[in-house]
């Protein structure tokens, strides 16, 4: 219910489905016409500033940019959790060439972090779902190829979500150690939500921010843009898993 729902209301899709709405009541012209406006004025919305942006920003910025010096704790083990973010089966590319660019960024983001704590345990994340190599298999051996030593690192190869990363971790790891959760700064709010729900405090580490400031005005730009259209595409998908979290919390 909730993937469907989600994927009714991306910008793509809703436009198509306006449209269609359009050319079936093209009979009823004035709610024809009505429809076909909205069907536009909503593409111009969500494929130009300001609208994706300041979504983006306000899922993005709830949590900074984590330095190492603020996470230890004498005497607690650090662990560094990097949430599954998609990868392919594609045994002619090395293993840092399979991942989707937003695991690539939250492996690298784990590893900068690990460098400057010494003893600290990298854990990946994620299943597979082709029932080839997991997710948590495939950033491991980035993360080899990248020069991480393999015993300072573990695998969770089961959560197909973020609430089964945090049931997952919780039953493998316990609630001792120093968590830091590591994901894109987008999808952090949800992180949080989740792992917090099972009884954890953890530490967020967000990266792959879709918003940058360079200086400039970033709602400047009013021409619509497909990369504005993907930033909308995480927005709805983010705040569609938070409303479905606590909608199912409620519920029981």
């Amino acid at each position: 219910m909730k993937t469907i729902l989600t994927q009714l209301f991306m910008p793509v899709p809703l436009f198509f489905i306006l449209v269609l709405a359009a050319a079936v009541t093209i009979r009823r012209k004035r709610t024809s016409r009505v429809l076909m406006l909205v069907a536009v004025v909503w593409l111009f919305t969500v494929s130009a500033s300001p609208v994706p942006v300041l979504l983006a920003k306000n899922l993005e910025n709830r949590y900074g940019i984590l330095h190492a010096e603020e996470i230890g704790m004498p005497g607690k083990t650090v662990h560094l959790l990097v949430l599954g973010g998609g990868h392919t089966n594609d045994d002619r590319l090395p293993a840092n060439n399979q991942l989707t660019l937003q695991a690539l960024g939250r492996l690298t983001e784990g590893i900068r972090l690990q460098r400057q704590l010494p003893g600290s345990l990298l854990i990946t994340s994620g299943w597979s779902s082709s029932g080839k190599t997991t997710q948590a298999g495939m950033l491991t051996q980035t993360a080899l190829l990248l020069g991480v030593d393999s015993a300072s690192i573990r695998m969770q190869t089961l959560p197909q979500n973020t609430r089964m990363e945090a049931l997952e971790y919780k039953r493998m790891f316990g609630d001792t150690a120093r968590l830091v959760i590591v994901t894109s700064a987008i999808h952090m709010p949800r992180a949080m939500y989740h792992f917090r729900q099972v009884g954890l405090e953890p530490l967020a580490a967000p990266t792959n921010h879709l918003v940058k400031d360079d200086g400039r005005n970033p709602y400047r730009n009013w021409l619509p843009t497909a990369d504005k259209i993907r930033m909308m595409e995480s927005v709805v998908h983010e705040y569609g898993g938070l409303w479905y979290a606590r909608l199912k919390k409620d519920t029981g």
